[in-house]
């Protein structure tokens, strides 16, 4: 079963910035978070927007700005199965 989680990217002014730009989200308050659809996914984003981009700026205190911020698939832990 395909799980979803949200992932944010951020935008870097620096032209020659190179490396990670992006955050994963992966628990709220302690606990894991999934989604079950894409759907499920995007109401959480939609309501949890500000906490959202605050979040991923600490993260990348650099960036300028959140450039976007996407429901993604998952990836499957292959040693759980």
């Amino acid at each position: 079963m395909k799980e979803f989680m949200i992932l944010i990217i951020m935008f870097f002014a620096d032209p020659t910035h190179s490396g990670n730009d992006s955050v994963s989200i992966h628990t709220h308050n302690g606990k894991p978070l999934s989604f079950k659809t894409a759907d499920s996914c995007h109401k959480w984003i939609w309501s949890d927007l500000d906490n959202l981009k605050a979040y991923a700026k600490t993260v990348y205190p650099e960036a300028v700005a959140v450039k976007e911020i996407v429901c993604v698939k998952k990836p499957v832990n292959k040693m759980s199965l």
